[in-house]
């Protein structure tokens, strides 16, 4: 199996952000050297009848709108390209579309990663309404198309995705682009965050009463948050890459973790035990002793809740005396929320460029829970540190902690930590579950396909078949996301004891989230008005909530990301659990994908023109069960089958391009991670939303390979119906039971070429709503 080097060590080489105090990155240094805070009084909607009326606005000129012409971009993705933009010329570095040179990098070896706590929302806003939607705006909104819209206008063709873990998403996204260049998915990545100021978002807060209505103070008596708005994004390359062009290199990423609090969909475990466990697997996996962190830029919302459990998860870390200097960024600019984690990386480490750690803002005494911390108060103090540590934590109980060295050189050496070594597990799928409002829970996926009966089918309820699982008004995708993993670890032969380890790790792919809650939370503001927004489905308005509360009810803290990408989006959660644990992080993990259907899911399709496709719309959840596979064997459990590779890049091709597509690019790198021929291939798997050109580019790609005796080529969703997301995990379900010989003979009936046959290679690969595809190739294991 192709397998690229693991240790690639890997910089940040550009920067760009723009936020409340500044467009620049000196612009924003200059202002936080002078003790400037950007919290103002709101002008961008009305707040009169909330309790809270200031913010972090950024100062946008008219020449910086005007350069987006008529072009049909959320302002989420306009931020996200203004700081792109900035980080790739502060780089040097550029797309090329052809050609080489060494201060370039080709498009199909750049990918993309933006976090989002609430993507295209101001979309929405702009209509007031849930109910006849205007199909250009509403095409704006989906979280997965603010990473598409950047990526196409820079001409960004490798891997795309977009993390949804709401205010630690730029933090996972960062994380994220460091994974895709160490294995080998890209050579430079473009990652960080973007969020406008929102009027329901800020609704949304106003109703928990987490707002402060002064300027915040993280940590110390002045309690509440201030929401602020921006973008940051960060160029990513290796060091070797880096020192060979003699870019300007501002910081080394060592490693990262990421846990999920497992308690409370707004609220922070007390302990910090959910930020305690990112910040050990941060420490863990980039070699570097705690005692050599020199400074932690923390979440420090300024709540009362958060600062206490993350100094409390610091403290279980580095000790009760917490002698490490901390600082909160958020008291200048307010809280960007799914950018937060890349604003506050970015004016840090460029702030220690320039010798100086950035202070705490309006610091007076430290809060009750903070006592003995070592606060930086209102000044900026001059430091260099060489490793720092930056924290985030999210609705959802999501936790991101990365680890940085400051002033990297290429004589510096670590002590390796197993992710570092030249490990490479192999990985297998040892449990399947599934649940739709067509599937019997528990029968098997190929089982489902002539038996089911959707007219005669019921909706899932895990009340009924769960009820210790269920909550009042709990929305049906979280319901089956419940379900699906339940059934996947119960198949796996995994316990709750084993689950509630930390030691299992859980990935969530959906394209869109519970569009059902977002539209009921909308629906309260638009109808009644902001000061009545719904503190009951608020949460839900950030599409990692899924992920979160399966978390939650599961009791899964390990490793924990949920990530978006219109389509492929259960493949893109296999690719990142595998490389997890290939690399050794991880030994177990879980990984699902759902989407359900609701009016404004419809909206959503007539608006990206999915509602004339032909395929019936489906709901529901997948979820498979990923082991190591020598653990495994070892344990006795049965083994469904291998993944072997996977390949992925974005840019939706024309037949007649010379530039190769983005489907060959990403079977082509599945089959060299695999170590396969095309020839060796048994069957392909197709999961796409119907539109021809996607047919077309797949059959161009088998006549050039095949000029005879292709592979049979199945699409799985004429007999289950399409879901962005579902789909996508679904068929990689399909693929794992084809080749482990547990396929039911009612598939024969469907496809009698495969009478007789042993099928040991399987290729599924989805396509995205926006041209990305992702390939992966599952195989036999002898002796299953």
């Amino acid at each position: 199996m192709h397998s690229p080097p693991t240790n690639k060590r890997i910089v940040i080489s550009g920067i760009g952000v723009l936020c409340s105090l500044g467009t620049s990155p000196e612009q924003v240094f200059q202002s936080m050297l002078a003790n400037t805070s950007g919290i103002r009084p709101v002008t961008h909607f009305p707040t009169d009848t909330l309790q809270c009326h200031i913010a972090g606005e950024v100062d946008w000129g008219t020449d910086t709108l005007e350069a987006f012409g008529d072009l049909s971009y959320d302002k989420c993705a306009q931020f996200a390209i203004t700081a792109a933009q900035q980080a790739l010329q502060h780089s040097g570095l550029s797309v090329l579309q052809q050609g080489t040179s060494i201060t370039g990098i080709r498009a199909e070896r750049f990918g993309l990663a933006l976090g989002t706590c609430n993507g295209g929302i101001l979309s929405l806003e702009a209509q007031w309404t849930v109910t006849e939607l205007d199909t250009k705006l509403t095409g704006k909104y989906p979280f997965y198309q603010q990473s598409d819209d950047v990526a196409s206008y820079l001409g960004v063709r490798g891997p795309v995705t977009t993390i949804n873990t709401a205010c630690a998403a730029s933090g996972n996204a960062i994380g994220y682009a460091y994974d895709m260049i160490r294995w080998g998915y890209a050579d430079a990545m473009l990652a960080g965050g973007s969020d406008p100021l929102s009027h329901t978002v800020y609704a949304g807060f106003n109703v928990l009463r987490a707002l402060n209505p002064l300027p915040s103070s993280p940590f110390g008596t002045n309690l509440g948050l201030n929401l602020g708005e921006g973008a940051a994004f960060v160029v990513m390359e290796t060091l070797e890459s880096a020192l060979q062009r003699g870019a300007t290199i501002y910081g080394e990423v060592c490693g990262y973790g990421l846990s999920n609090d497992a308690h409370h969909e707004t609220a922070p475990h007390p302990e910090g035990r959910g930020i305690q466990r990112a910040v050990d697997m941060a420490l863990r996996q980039s070699g570097v002793p705690k005692d050599q962190i020199e400074y932690i830029n923390a979440h420090g919302t300024g709540t009362k809740a958060n600062d206490q459990a993350e100094i409390a998860g610091l403290r279980s870390v580095f000790g009760a005396e917490m002698s490490v200097p901390i600082s909160s960024s958020k008291a200048y600019f307010g809280h960007n929320l799914g950018a937060a984690a890349a604003i506050e990386l970015v004016t840090a480490l460029y702030a220690i460029h320039r010798g100086y750690v950035p202070g705490t803002l309006r610091l007076d005494a430290l809060r009750e829970g903070c006592e003995g911390a070592r606060i930086i108060g209102e000044k900026m103090e001059p430091r260099r540190p060489q490793y720092v540590l930056n924290n985030n934590s999210a609705f959802g109980g999501h936790n991101a902690s990365l680890v940085l060295r400051t002033s990297p050189s290429a004589e510096d050496e670590l002590e390796s930590s197993l992710e570092k070594q030249h490990v490479h597990h192999r990985v297998a799928i040892v449990g399947i579950g599934a649940v739709s409002n067509w599937m019997t829970p528990g029968n098997g996926v190929l089982a489902e396909m002539t038996a089911r009966r959707r007219s005669e089918s019921e909706p899932f309820s895990l009340k009924e078949l769960h009820p210790d699982h269920y909550e009042r008004r709990m929305n049906t995708l979280c319901q089956s996301s419940i379900g699906a993993t339940r059934l996947a670890y119960e198949d796996a032969g995994w316990s709750e004891q084993d689950l509630s380890s930390g030691q299992i790790g859980y990935i969530y792919g959906t394209a869109r989230g519970s569009t059902s809650s977002i539209a009921k939370f909308l629906g309260s503001i638009f109808e009644k008005g902001a000061e009545f927004a719904s503190s009951i489905y608020f949460p839900h308005t950030v599409i990692n909530s899924i992920s979160g509360k399966t978390a939650e009810k599961l009791g899964l803290t390990g490793f924990s990301s949920s990530l978006s990408t219109g389509g492929s989006d259960g493949l893109t959660a296999a690719l990142y659990a595998a490389g997890t644990i290939r690399g050794g992080l991880q030994q177990r993990c879980l990984i699902g994908a759902g989407d359900d259907h609701s009016e404004l899911s419809d909206a959503i399709d007539r608006a990206q023109a999915l509602h004339e496709l032909p395929y019936t719309r489906t709901e529901g959840s997948v979820c498979l069960a990923l082991s190591e596979l020598d653990n495994a064997q070892l344990s006795g459990q049965r083994i469904y089958a291998e993944l072997l590779g996977f390949g992925t890049a974005f840019g939706r091709g024309q037949a007649d391009s010379p530039i190769p597509s983005a489907i060959a690019l990403a079977i082509e790198q599945a089959l060299a991670e695999a170590s396969l021929s095309p020839n060796q291939l048994d069957l392909i798997l197709l999961n796409c939303p119907g539109r021809a050109n996607d047919y077309i580019l797949i059959k161009q790609w088998l006549s050039e390979i095949y000029p005879l005796n292709a592979p049979l080529l199945i699409d799985l969703n004429i007999q289950f119906g399409y879901g962005p997301s579902f789909s996508s995990m679904l068929q990689l379900a399909a693929a794992a039971e084809l080749v482990s010989n547990c396929s039911p003979h009612t598939i024969l009936e469907q496809w009698p070429e495969l009478a007789g046959r042993q099928l040991r290679y399987v290729l599924t690969i989805s396509a995205t709503i926006n041209g990305s595809y992702t390939a992966a190739i599952v195989g036999s294991v002898d002796g299953q």
